[in-house]
Protein backbone atom coordinates (compact mmCIF):
# COMPACT_ATOMS: atom_id res chain seq x y z
CA UNK A 1 0.00 0.00 0.00
CA UNK A 2 1.42 3.42 -0.94
CA UNK A 3 0.65 6.77 0.61
CA UNK A 4 1.71 10.24 -0.44
CA UNK A 5 2.40 12.18 2.78
CA UNK A 6 1.90 15.93 2.62
CA UNK A 7 4.55 16.65 5.28
CA UNK A 8 7.78 15.34 3.70
CA UNK A 9 10.05 17.36 6.01
CA UNK A 10 9.33 15.02 8.91
CA UNK A 11 10.37 12.02 6.85
CA UNK A 12 13.56 13.75 5.76
CA UNK A 13 14.45 14.43 9.40
CA UNK A 14 13.86 10.81 10.31
CA UNK A 15 16.00 9.54 7.46
CA UNK A 16 18.78 11.86 8.59
CA UNK A 17 18.42 10.48 12.10
CA UNK A 18 18.81 6.99 10.68
CA UNK A 19 22.20 7.83 9.19
CA UNK A 20 23.27 9.35 12.52
CA UNK A 21 22.19 6.22 14.39
CA UNK A 22 24.01 3.87 12.05
CA UNK A 23 27.24 5.80 12.39
CA UNK A 24 26.82 5.81 16.17
CA UNK A 25 26.29 2.06 16.22
CA UNK A 26 29.51 1.40 14.33
CA UNK A 27 31.41 3.86 16.54
CA UNK A 28 30.61 1.92 19.72
CA UNK A 29 34.17 1.99 21.08
CA UNK A 30 34.18 5.77 21.00
CA UNK A 31 30.80 5.81 22.75
CA UNK A 32 32.15 3.49 25.44
CA UNK A 33 35.07 5.83 26.09
CA UNK A 34 32.73 8.82 26.27
CA UNK A 35 30.50 7.05 28.81
CA UNK A 36 33.53 6.60 31.07
CA UNK A 37 35.07 10.05 30.58
CA UNK A 38 34.23 12.48 33.42
CA UNK A 39 32.70 15.73 32.21
CA UNK A 40 32.11 17.12 35.73
CA UNK A 41 34.63 17.84 38.49
CA UNK A 42 36.11 14.69 39.97
CA UNK A 43 35.04 13.74 43.49
CA UNK A 44 38.23 11.73 43.89
CA UNK A 45 39.78 8.37 43.11
CA UNK A 46 37.93 5.24 44.26
CA UNK A 47 39.98 2.86 46.44
CA UNK A 48 37.21 0.30 46.87
CA UNK A 49 33.57 -0.30 45.99
CA UNK A 50 31.24 -1.53 48.74
CA UNK A 51 27.80 -3.04 48.03
CA UNK A 52 25.11 -3.11 50.73
CA UNK A 53 21.43 -4.01 50.96
CA UNK A 54 21.77 -7.04 48.65
CA UNK A 55 20.40 -9.71 50.97
CA UNK A 56 19.81 -12.25 48.17
CA UNK A 57 21.57 -10.80 45.12
CA UNK A 58 25.23 -11.69 44.58
CA UNK A 59 27.40 -8.56 44.72
CA UNK A 60 29.05 -9.33 41.37
CA UNK A 61 25.68 -9.00 39.60
CA UNK A 62 25.77 -5.32 40.59
CA UNK A 63 29.51 -4.72 40.17
CA UNK A 64 29.58 -6.22 36.66
CA UNK A 65 26.98 -3.67 35.51
CA UNK A 66 28.98 -0.62 36.64
CA UNK A 67 31.43 1.53 34.71
CA UNK A 68 33.09 2.78 37.91
CA UNK A 69 35.82 0.53 39.33
CA UNK A 70 38.59 0.80 41.91
CA UNK A 71 41.28 3.19 40.73
CA UNK A 72 38.87 5.33 38.66
CA UNK A 73 37.84 8.93 39.32
CA UNK A 74 34.25 9.32 40.52
CA UNK A 75 32.10 12.16 39.15
CA UNK A 76 28.46 13.04 39.84
CA UNK A 77 27.65 12.21 36.21
CA UNK A 78 29.15 8.72 36.38
CA UNK A 79 27.47 8.05 39.74
CA UNK A 80 24.08 8.84 38.19
CA UNK A 81 24.86 6.81 35.06
CA UNK A 82 25.77 3.71 37.10
CA UNK A 83 22.78 4.20 39.40
CA UNK A 84 20.45 3.96 36.39
CA UNK A 85 22.27 0.95 34.94
CA UNK A 86 21.93 -0.94 38.23
CA UNK A 87 18.26 0.00 38.42
CA UNK A 88 17.81 -1.32 34.88
CA UNK A 89 18.69 -4.81 36.11
CA UNK A 90 15.08 -4.92 37.33
CA UNK A 91 16.06 -6.34 40.71
CA UNK A 92 15.78 -3.31 43.00
CA UNK A 93 13.16 -0.80 44.10
CA UNK A 94 15.81 1.81 44.83
CA UNK A 95 19.52 2.32 44.11
CA UNK A 96 21.79 4.95 45.71
CA UNK A 97 25.52 5.60 45.17
CA UNK A 98 27.66 7.60 47.60
CA UNK A 99 31.31 8.61 47.40
CA UNK A 100 32.99 9.13 50.79
CA UNK A 101 36.24 8.67 52.66
CA UNK A 102 37.30 7.21 55.99
CA UNK A 103 40.80 8.23 56.98
CA UNK A 104 42.97 7.71 53.93
CA UNK A 105 40.53 5.25 52.33
CA UNK A 106 38.13 6.58 49.67
CA UNK A 107 35.21 4.36 48.81
CA UNK A 108 32.10 4.17 46.66
CA UNK A 109 29.08 2.80 48.54
CA UNK A 110 26.33 1.17 46.47
CA UNK A 111 23.16 0.78 48.53
CA UNK A 112 20.18 -1.11 47.09
CA UNK A 113 16.74 -2.24 48.18
CA UNK A 114 15.67 -5.52 46.65
CA UNK A 115 12.35 -6.22 45.00
CA UNK A 116 10.09 -9.11 45.83
CA UNK A 117 11.57 -11.65 43.45
CA UNK A 118 8.77 -14.23 43.12
CA UNK A 119 5.91 -12.34 41.54
CA UNK A 120 2.53 -13.54 40.24
CA UNK A 121 1.91 -11.77 36.95
CA UNK A 122 -1.70 -11.04 35.93
CA UNK A 123 -2.21 -11.08 32.15
CA UNK A 124 -5.21 -9.15 30.89
CA UNK A 125 -6.01 -6.96 27.90
CA UNK A 126 -7.13 -6.57 24.30
CA UNK A 127 -5.04 -7.78 21.37
CA UNK A 128 -3.99 -4.87 19.17
CA UNK A 129 -6.21 -2.57 21.25
CA UNK A 130 -9.38 -4.20 19.89
CA UNK A 131 -12.09 -4.70 22.60
CA UNK A 132 -13.39 -7.76 20.71
CA UNK A 133 -10.01 -9.49 21.19
CA UNK A 134 -10.06 -9.96 24.97
CA UNK A 135 -7.47 -12.23 26.61
CA UNK A 136 -6.76 -13.13 30.23
CA UNK A 137 -4.48 -15.37 32.23
CA UNK A 138 -1.51 -15.28 34.53
CA UNK A 139 2.07 -16.25 35.08
CA UNK A 140 4.67 -16.73 37.77
CA UNK A 141 8.01 -14.94 37.46
CA UNK A 142 11.14 -15.41 39.53
CA UNK A 143 13.25 -12.32 38.87
CA UNK A 144 16.38 -13.43 40.67
CA UNK A 145 16.69 -17.20 40.93
CA UNK A 146 19.62 -18.17 43.21
CA UNK A 147 20.50 -14.46 43.56
CA UNK A 148 22.28 -14.47 40.18
CA UNK A 149 19.78 -12.47 38.08
CA UNK A 150 18.50 -15.70 36.56
CA UNK A 151 14.92 -15.52 35.29
CA UNK A 152 12.29 -18.27 35.47
CA UNK A 153 8.88 -17.55 33.93
CA UNK A 154 5.82 -19.66 33.25
CA UNK A 155 2.52 -18.35 31.87
CA UNK A 156 -0.90 -19.41 30.61
CA UNK A 157 -3.17 -17.16 28.53
CA UNK A 158 -6.80 -17.82 27.61
CA UNK A 159 -9.40 -16.08 25.49
CA UNK A 160 -8.13 -14.50 22.27
CA UNK A 161 -4.86 -16.17 21.11
CA UNK A 162 -4.47 -18.67 24.00
CA UNK A 163 -0.89 -19.69 24.78
CA UNK A 164 1.34 -21.53 27.22
CA UNK A 165 5.03 -20.75 27.71
CA UNK A 166 7.99 -21.44 29.97
CA UNK A 167 11.42 -19.82 29.81
CA UNK A 168 14.72 -19.65 31.68
CA UNK A 169 17.66 -17.28 31.25
CA UNK A 170 21.01 -16.93 32.99
CA UNK A 171 22.98 -13.78 32.02
CA UNK A 172 26.12 -15.03 33.81
CA UNK A 173 26.11 -18.79 33.32
CA UNK A 174 29.93 -18.85 33.20
CA UNK A 175 31.25 -15.65 34.78
CA UNK A 176 34.90 -16.52 34.13
CA UNK A 177 34.29 -16.56 30.35
CA UNK A 178 31.30 -14.14 30.43
CA UNK A 179 28.91 -16.69 28.90
CA UNK A 180 25.12 -16.45 29.08
CA UNK A 181 22.39 -18.92 28.13
CA UNK A 182 18.65 -19.31 27.91
CA UNK A 183 15.89 -21.68 26.82
CA UNK A 184 12.15 -21.54 26.19
CA UNK A 185 9.24 -23.71 25.11
CA UNK A 186 5.81 -22.50 24.02
CA UNK A 187 2.53 -23.49 22.38
CA UNK A 188 -0.09 -21.08 21.08
CA UNK A 189 -3.24 -20.81 19.01
CA UNK A 190 -3.05 -17.57 17.04
CA UNK A 191 -5.77 -15.89 15.02
CA UNK A 192 -4.43 -14.98 11.59
CA UNK A 193 -3.00 -11.46 11.48
CA UNK A 194 -2.89 -11.09 7.69
CA UNK A 195 -5.53 -8.70 6.41
CA UNK A 196 -4.75 -9.85 2.87
CA UNK A 197 -5.52 -13.48 3.69
CA UNK A 198 -8.59 -12.59 5.75
CA UNK A 199 -10.03 -10.68 2.81
CA UNK A 200 -9.64 -13.80 0.66
CA UNK A 201 -11.29 -16.45 2.85
CA UNK A 202 -12.08 -14.91 6.23
CA UNK A 203 -10.18 -15.32 9.48
CA UNK A 204 -8.49 -18.59 10.41
CA UNK A 205 -6.36 -19.97 13.25
CA UNK A 206 -2.69 -20.97 13.32
CA UNK A 207 -1.26 -23.43 15.83
CA UNK A 208 2.37 -22.73 16.75
CA UNK A 209 4.80 -24.90 18.75
CA UNK A 210 8.36 -23.80 19.53
CA UNK A 211 11.39 -24.91 21.51
CA UNK A 212 14.70 -23.06 21.42
CA UNK A 213 17.94 -22.37 23.26
CA UNK A 214 20.45 -19.52 23.37
CA UNK A 215 24.14 -19.31 24.17
CA UNK A 216 26.27 -16.20 23.94
CA UNK A 217 29.16 -14.20 25.29
CA UNK A 218 29.29 -10.77 26.90
CA UNK A 219 32.28 -9.21 25.16
CA UNK A 220 32.56 -6.24 27.53
CA UNK A 221 30.34 -3.96 29.58
CA UNK A 222 28.35 -2.83 26.55
CA UNK A 223 28.72 -5.54 23.89
CA UNK A 224 27.46 -9.10 23.55
CA UNK A 225 26.99 -11.67 20.80
CA UNK A 226 24.99 -14.89 20.74
CA UNK A 227 23.38 -17.72 18.82
CA UNK A 228 19.79 -18.89 19.24
CA UNK A 229 18.61 -22.13 17.62
CA UNK A 230 15.31 -23.95 17.77
CA UNK A 231 12.57 -26.01 16.19
CA UNK A 232 9.26 -24.53 15.10
CA UNK A 233 6.04 -26.22 13.96
CA UNK A 234 2.98 -24.55 12.41
CA UNK A 235 -0.40 -26.13 11.63
CA UNK A 236 -3.04 -24.32 9.58
CA UNK A 237 -6.34 -26.08 8.94
CA UNK A 238 -7.64 -23.55 6.40
CA UNK A 239 -5.49 -24.37 3.37
CA UNK A 240 -4.64 -21.66 0.86
CA UNK A 241 -1.50 -21.01 -1.19
CA UNK A 242 1.13 -19.01 0.71
CA UNK A 243 -0.18 -19.63 4.22
CA UNK A 244 2.41 -22.36 4.66
CA UNK A 245 5.29 -23.45 2.47
CA UNK A 246 4.18 -27.10 2.65
CA UNK A 247 1.01 -27.78 0.63
CA UNK A 248 -0.56 -29.79 3.48
CA UNK A 249 -0.69 -26.76 5.82
CA UNK A 250 1.98 -28.13 8.17
CA UNK A 251 5.44 -26.54 8.31
CA UNK A 252 8.21 -28.10 10.42
CA UNK A 253 11.63 -26.50 10.37
CA UNK A 254 14.82 -25.71 12.24
CA UNK A 255 15.92 -22.09 12.57
CA UNK A 256 19.00 -20.30 13.91
CA UNK A 257 19.77 -16.66 14.69
CA UNK A 258 23.15 -14.99 15.10
CA UNK A 259 23.02 -11.59 16.83
CA UNK A 260 25.21 -8.76 18.07
CA UNK A 261 24.18 -6.13 20.62
CA UNK A 262 25.84 -2.91 21.72
CA UNK A 263 23.94 -1.26 24.59
CA UNK A 264 25.19 1.68 26.67
CA UNK A 265 21.76 3.05 27.66
CA UNK A 266 21.53 4.48 31.17
CA UNK A 267 17.96 3.33 31.85
CA UNK A 268 16.50 0.58 29.68
CA UNK A 269 12.80 1.36 30.05
CA UNK A 270 13.19 5.11 29.37
CA UNK A 271 16.72 5.99 28.34
CA UNK A 272 17.99 9.58 28.15
CA UNK A 273 21.66 8.81 27.45
CA UNK A 274 23.65 6.20 25.51
CA UNK A 275 23.12 4.04 22.44
CA UNK A 276 21.69 0.67 21.46
CA UNK A 277 22.57 -1.21 18.27
CA UNK A 278 21.05 -4.65 17.61
CA UNK A 279 22.01 -6.56 14.48
CA UNK A 280 20.76 -10.06 13.63
CA UNK A 281 20.57 -12.69 10.91
CA UNK A 282 18.08 -15.59 11.00
CA UNK A 283 18.00 -18.64 8.73
CA UNK A 284 14.71 -20.54 8.55
CA UNK A 285 15.11 -24.12 7.33
CA UNK A 286 18.33 -26.08 6.74
CA UNK A 287 17.16 -28.58 4.14
CA UNK A 288 15.00 -30.65 6.49
CA UNK A 289 11.75 -29.09 5.17
CA UNK A 290 10.33 -26.98 2.35
CA UNK A 291 10.89 -23.83 4.43
CA UNK A 292 14.01 -21.98 3.29
CA UNK A 293 14.40 -18.23 3.67
CA UNK A 294 16.51 -15.74 5.65
CA UNK A 295 15.85 -12.49 7.48
CA UNK A 296 18.35 -9.68 8.15
CA UNK A 297 17.48 -7.03 10.69
CA UNK A 298 18.71 -4.09 12.74
CA UNK A 299 17.41 -1.84 15.51
CA UNK A 300 19.55 1.25 16.22
CA UNK A 301 18.73 3.83 18.90
CA UNK A 302 20.55 6.91 20.15
CA UNK A 303 19.75 9.13 23.13
CA UNK A 304 21.09 12.69 23.38
CA UNK A 305 20.98 14.60 26.70
CA UNK A 306 20.40 18.24 25.69
CA UNK A 307 20.66 19.87 29.11
CA UNK A 308 17.98 21.61 31.11
CA UNK A 309 16.03 18.32 31.58
CA UNK A 310 15.63 17.97 27.79
CA UNK A 311 16.70 14.90 25.81
CA UNK A 312 16.31 13.63 22.25
CA UNK A 313 15.65 9.99 21.37
CA UNK A 314 16.08 8.66 17.83
CA UNK A 315 15.49 5.22 16.36
CA UNK A 316 15.76 3.49 13.00
CA UNK A 317 14.77 -0.15 12.55
CA UNK A 318 13.95 -2.64 9.83
CA UNK A 319 14.38 -6.10 8.38
CA UNK A 320 14.70 -7.63 4.90
CA UNK A 321 14.18 -11.18 3.65
CA UNK A 322 15.84 -13.29 0.97
CA UNK A 323 15.47 -16.82 -0.33
CA UNK A 324 12.30 -18.84 -0.88
CA UNK A 325 8.64 -18.31 -0.09
CA UNK A 326 7.90 -16.38 3.11
CA UNK A 327 4.67 -17.88 4.52
CA UNK A 328 1.90 -15.67 5.83
CA UNK A 329 2.70 -16.40 9.48
CA UNK A 330 6.23 -14.95 8.98
CA UNK A 331 5.08 -11.63 7.53
CA UNK A 332 5.92 -8.36 9.31
CA UNK A 333 3.52 -5.56 10.23
CA UNK A 334 2.99 -2.01 11.32
CA UNK A 335 -0.12 -1.81 13.47
CA UNK A 336 0.73 -5.10 15.23
CA UNK A 337 3.71 -4.90 17.56
CA UNK A 338 5.32 -1.94 15.78
CA UNK A 339 3.17 1.17 15.35
CA UNK A 340 3.15 4.47 13.48
CA UNK A 341 1.50 6.96 15.79
CA UNK A 342 -1.20 8.73 13.81
CA UNK A 343 -1.91 5.35 12.14
CA UNK A 344 -1.77 3.42 15.39
CA UNK A 345 -4.56 0.97 14.52
CA UNK A 346 -3.90 0.85 10.77
CA UNK A 347 -2.24 -2.39 9.65
CA UNK A 348 0.41 -2.52 6.94
CA UNK A 349 1.65 -5.97 5.96
CA UNK A 350 4.70 -7.13 4.07
CA UNK A 351 7.80 -9.28 3.90
CA UNK A 352 10.14 -6.35 4.57
CA UNK A 353 9.79 -3.44 6.98
CA UNK A 354 11.55 -0.16 7.81
CA UNK A 355 10.74 2.66 10.18
CA UNK A 356 12.09 5.53 12.26
CA UNK A 357 11.21 7.75 15.20
CA UNK A 358 12.34 11.04 16.71
CA UNK A 359 11.17 12.00 20.20
CA UNK A 360 11.98 15.22 22.08
CA UNK A 361 11.40 14.88 25.83
CA UNK A 362 11.29 17.16 28.84
CA UNK A 363 11.51 15.64 32.33
CA UNK A 364 8.69 17.46 34.08
CA UNK A 365 9.35 15.31 37.14
CA UNK A 366 12.61 13.41 37.11
CA UNK A 367 12.50 9.83 38.35
CA UNK A 368 12.10 9.95 42.13
CA UNK A 369 12.19 7.10 44.63
CA UNK A 370 9.51 7.46 47.30
CA UNK A 371 9.20 5.39 50.46
CA UNK A 372 5.65 5.02 51.85
CA UNK A 373 6.49 4.30 55.48
CA UNK A 374 2.93 4.98 56.64
CA UNK A 375 1.56 2.11 54.52
CA UNK A 376 1.70 -1.30 56.26
CA UNK A 377 3.43 -3.15 53.40
CA UNK A 378 6.48 -5.41 53.27
CA UNK A 379 9.67 -3.43 52.69
CA UNK A 380 9.94 -4.74 49.12
CA UNK A 381 6.61 -3.09 48.24
CA UNK A 382 6.92 0.17 50.18
CA UNK A 383 9.54 1.78 47.90
CA UNK A 384 8.13 3.11 44.62
CA UNK A 385 9.68 5.03 41.73
CA UNK A 386 7.82 7.69 39.77
CA UNK A 387 8.58 10.15 36.98
CA UNK A 388 6.71 12.27 34.43
CA UNK A 389 7.96 13.50 31.04
CA UNK A 390 6.43 15.60 28.27
CA UNK A 391 7.21 14.52 24.71
CA UNK A 392 6.92 15.62 21.08
CA UNK A 393 7.38 12.90 18.47
CA UNK A 394 7.28 11.97 14.81
CA UNK A 395 7.16 8.44 13.34
CA UNK A 396 7.51 7.07 9.83
CA UNK A 397 7.43 3.56 8.41
CA UNK A 398 6.65 1.17 5.59
CA UNK A 399 6.02 -2.57 5.16
CA UNK A 400 6.28 -4.00 1.65
CA UNK A 401 6.60 -7.18 -0.40
CA UNK A 402 9.53 -8.12 -2.60
CA UNK A 403 8.87 -6.79 -6.06
CA UNK A 404 6.95 -3.74 -4.84
CA UNK A 405 8.22 -0.38 -6.01
CA UNK A 406 9.34 1.51 -2.91
CA UNK A 407 10.09 5.25 -2.83
CA UNK A 408 10.08 8.01 -0.21
CA UNK A 409 6.43 8.84 -0.81
CA UNK A 410 5.50 5.25 0.07
CA UNK A 411 6.24 5.90 3.75
CA UNK A 412 3.41 6.72 6.15
CA UNK A 413 4.13 9.31 8.84
CA UNK A 414 2.59 10.72 12.00
CA UNK A 415 3.43 13.28 14.64
CA UNK A 416 2.12 14.54 17.96
CA UNK A 417 2.80 14.90 21.66
CA UNK A 418 1.94 13.41 25.00
CA UNK A 419 2.69 12.74 28.64
CA UNK A 420 4.75 9.73 29.70
CA UNK A 421 4.58 8.29 33.21
CA UNK A 422 7.40 6.21 34.74
CA UNK A 423 5.62 3.90 37.20
CA UNK A 424 6.88 1.42 39.82
CA UNK A 425 8.59 -1.75 38.61
CA UNK A 426 9.76 -0.09 35.38
CA UNK A 427 6.29 0.27 33.81
CA UNK A 428 5.95 3.13 31.28
CA UNK A 429 2.47 4.52 30.59
CA UNK A 430 2.25 6.69 27.46
CA UNK A 431 -0.76 8.95 26.91
CA UNK A 432 -0.45 10.66 23.53
CA UNK A 433 -2.32 12.43 20.78
CA UNK A 434 -1.10 12.00 17.19
CA UNK A 435 -1.98 13.22 13.69
CA UNK A 436 -1.23 11.34 10.47
CA UNK A 437 -0.22 12.63 7.02
CA UNK A 438 -3.79 13.67 6.34
CA UNK A 439 -4.04 15.54 9.66
CA UNK A 440 -6.50 13.04 11.10
CA UNK A 441 -5.95 12.76 14.85
CA UNK A 442 -6.22 9.95 17.37
CA UNK A 443 -5.73 9.48 21.12
CA UNK A 444 -3.33 6.71 22.19
CA UNK A 445 -2.81 4.93 25.50
CA UNK A 446 0.09 2.50 25.45
CA UNK A 447 2.39 0.64 27.80
CA UNK A 448 5.73 0.77 26.05
CA UNK A 449 9.28 1.49 27.17
CA UNK A 450 12.03 3.47 25.51
CA UNK A 451 11.87 3.68 21.72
Amino acid sequence: MSLTPDVPSRRTALLAAGFILLSCGHAHLRAQQEAQTPTHASLGIIDTVIVSGNEKTEAYVILDEMTLKSGMAATPELLEYDRNRIYSLGLFTSVDLYYDSLGTKRFLLVNVRERWFIVPVPILGFRDGDPSKFFFGGGLLHYNFRGRNQKLFGSAVFGYDPAFAFSFSDPQYDRADNLFLGASISASKVRNKSVIQSDLTGDFDEQHYDVNGTIGKRLNLFESAGINAGFHAVNIGSLYPGRTVSPDGRDRYIYATASYVYDSRNLLEYATQGSMFFLYFTKYGFGESNVSFSRYGLDARKYFPLGGDFSLAARVQGSLVSGGLVPTYAHVYFGIGEHIRGYYRTIWEGEDIAGGTLELRYALLGAKTIRFSAIPLPDEFSVWRFGVSLALFTDTGLAWFRGDKVHFDSFASGYGGGVHFLLPYGVILRTEYAWNDHRIGQFIIDFRGAI
